[in-house]
């Protein structure tokens, strides 16, 4: 597929449902942390693995150790939600969510998977209600790793032109943040396409 394919326009658009997406979860994370947090303007791109590379060290230091959280969706719509969270946010959330000044590293890890489904769950279901569609979740899965190896040999191999959705999610008060990237692969595109032409023909009928 060629990249005029997917116009300014749509990108217009599914930058302004992923807005309405990403509040939604600003104020579901809010709730559970019961602090003010923001969610910075997503950034939207369609490129390649090295393009998708180059914005990762743009944005994560290559060498400091990340908790990376990967959860998989499918349907109609299909690709890969990625959050990734240093050590020390990671560690105020374990404190945080579990009320303990030392939380274990098992605390640590449940925390970081709970704020990563709630985060998932209500950023792709929101948008996916807004285009009349569902997808799937697959389990996620978390590693800590460095920077340098959040994108594994299986995800070059599993996307070559792919749009990007990135952001970043600040909770100042708690000194909790995090990176996301949506992932939709190369055939969603395509259906990511016409099911935006479906809604502006719903929205000027």
């Amino acid at each position: 597929m060629k990249i005029e394919e997917f116009s300014s326009d749509h990108l217009d658009v599914l930058k302004e449902l992923m807005n309405i997406a990403m509040g939604n979860a600003t104020a579901s994370i809010a709730d559970l942390l019961q602090a003010f947090g923001t969610m910075h303007i997503p950034h939207l791109t369609i490129t390649d693995m090295d393009g998708l590379k180059s914005q990762i060290n743009h944005t994560i230091s290559a060498d400091e150790k990340y908790y990376v959280t990967k959860q998989l969706f499918g349907g109609i719509i299909g690709g890969e939600f990625i959050f990734v969270m240093t050590d020390e946010s990671a560690a105020n959330l374990g404190h945080y969510l579990y009320d303990v000044s030392q939380p274990s590293d098992a605390d640590i890890m449940d925390a970081v998977i709970e704020l990563t489904n709630i985060l998932s769950s209500t950023i792709i279901s929101r948008l996916t209600e807004e285009l009349n569609t569902k997808v799937q979740f697959f389990a996620p899965s978390t590693q800590i790793i460095s920077g340098n190896h959040i994108i594994g040999q299986d995800e070059t191999l599993n996307y070559h032109k792919i749009i990007i959705v990135s952001t970043e999610m600040e909770f100042q008060s708690h000194k909790i943040s995090g990176y996301i990237f949506i992932l939709a692969r190369d055939e969603t595109i395509t259906r990511l396409r016409e099911l935006i032409d479906q809604k502006l023909e719903e929205l000027y009928a």
